[in-house]
């Protein structure tokens, strides 16, 4: 399901307009790289995300996923800082993570409706 796959690492929210991040997963690849939660995104790869939603940021990375290149502008206490990293396969932890979250959660759903 997610082997093979790779993630940014960081949770990313609309701030109407543009995007800010708004954690960082302890140990991923965001988190490595120095992003921090507050920091304004400029651009990614490029492309402009001043006035990006957090969909089309994800479309940018899933575009990214064939290389794992990021070149991220981001915007901290009013200075640029420029940011290369990598996406990285997710670990097994994480996988197994997701997985349960999401058995308990279609589980929680299915028995809600079976009164």
């Amino acid at each position: 399901m997610l082997s093979g796959r790779r993630y940014f690492g960081a949770t990313i929210e609309d701030r109407n307009p543009g995007l800010v991040v708004r954690s960082v997963h302890e140990n991923g690849p965001a988190a490595r790289n120095g992003l921090k939660p507050g920091d304004r995104l400029i651009a990614l790869n490029g492309k402009s995300l001043t006035q990006a939603s957090a969909k089309e940021f994800k479309q940018l990375i899933a575009d990214a996923r064939d290389t794992g290149r990021l070149f991220l502008i981001i915007s901290r206490r009013n200075a640029y800082i420029h940011i290369n990293m990598r996406l990285e396969p997710y670990t097994r932890e994480q996988i197994n993570k997701i997985v349960t979250a999401h058995l308990s959660q279609s589980h929680s759903t299915r028995g809600a409706g079976a009164h």
